[in-house]
């Protein structure tokens, strides 16, 4: 049972209509048993007087049934009594043609190439391989990755410093909250970029999301250096979603302004031979702009 506190209602109140849902949606069925009025006053943090009263009162209702030395159930008659209506769920509005950002064409969706290579790969896993494994990762994943951005990006990294992770929101939340943990409170973000989702990440980072603009060269960098960002996100190969591509010299620029801050860059980039959204974050003053 799920208690609201800050809620106009009553404690009491909510208990009573939460246990009366369970028992006409059938999560509770005729004669299945209830903790007692002191275990269940302890699970959700109330006093036991209170437990006691809405039981009383969902007996008098005819919801439960109690007998002295005995248990509380869930009242036989209780079957009877009309199930919760549920309203029916709203159909999708027909679209012609789908313009929502971040969503590939799913029906190009190789399945059956992807079903084979999962029948593959798990015929010659070890046992192992069903578990829990790395949270930063397969190793055999990293690997791979880590040998493809030194072959197309020159980023000097390994396997140990790949992080692989469940999408775009939750690569940037990590970011943001080791970017927190170097106190690091303002971080500018592309103007127009990814609005919503960003300021929502940023928001439960504890980071103030810095708007910068971005014009047909690119982010602006000097508008940059006139912000309180102290680290930037920023998507050069293919800036979502005016498509534009950061000029050298602005890349040039860029990685002087984070070194001249002691900033950071994060790097947002799509990899269409991975089909997925991966984001690097790298120390600036540890990439040179001769590597650019």
């Amino acid at each position: 049972m799920a208690i609201d506190r800050p809620a106009p209602r009553a404690v009491r109140s909510q208990l009573q209509e939460g246990l009366r849902a369970a028992i006409r949606s059938g999560r509770l069925e005729p004669g299945e048993k209830l903790p007692s009025s002191r275990e269940l006053a302890r699970a959700i943090g109330v006093s036991r007087g209170l437990v006691t009263e809405c039981y009383q009162q969902l007996q008098s209702e005819g919801y439960l049934h109690s007998e002295v030395g005995s248990a509380t159930r869930v009242a036989a008659a209780a079957a009877a009594l009309p199930p919760v209506q549920t309203p029916p769920a709203a159909k999708p509005f027909p679209m012609a043609v789908d313009f929502i950002a971040g969503v590939p064409d799913l029906a190009s969706f190789p399945g059956s190439d992807w079903l084979w290579a999962q029948r593959e790969a798990f015929r010659q896993a070890p046992t192992h391989a069903v578990g829990y494994g790395d949270p930063a990762g397969a190793a055999e994943l990293r690997t791979v990755l880590a040998s493809y951005v030194r072959r197309v990006r020159a980023a000097d990294v390994d396997a140990g410093q790949v992080l692989v992770c469940s999408g775009f929101a939750q690569g940037l939340s990590l970011t943001l909250a080791a970017l927190t943990a170097r106190r690091i409170r303002h971080v500018g973000f592309e103007d127009p970029g990814y609005d919503r989702t960003v300021e929502a990440t940023a928001h439960r980072a504890g980071v103030t999301a810095v708007p910068i603009p971005v014009d047909g060269r690119g982010i602006d960098v000097g508008a940059l250096a006139s912000s309180s960002a102290q680290a930037v996100v920023v998507s050069p190969a293919h800036q979502w979603p005016t498509g534009v591509v950061l000029a050298a010299d602005r890349r040039r620029d860029l990685v002087a302004w984070a070194a001249q801050v002691d900033g950071f860059v994060v790097e947002m980039t799509t990899t269409p031979s991975f089909a997925t959204t991966a984001t690097q974050w790298v120390r600036c003053r540890a990439w040179p702009p001769t590597a650019l």
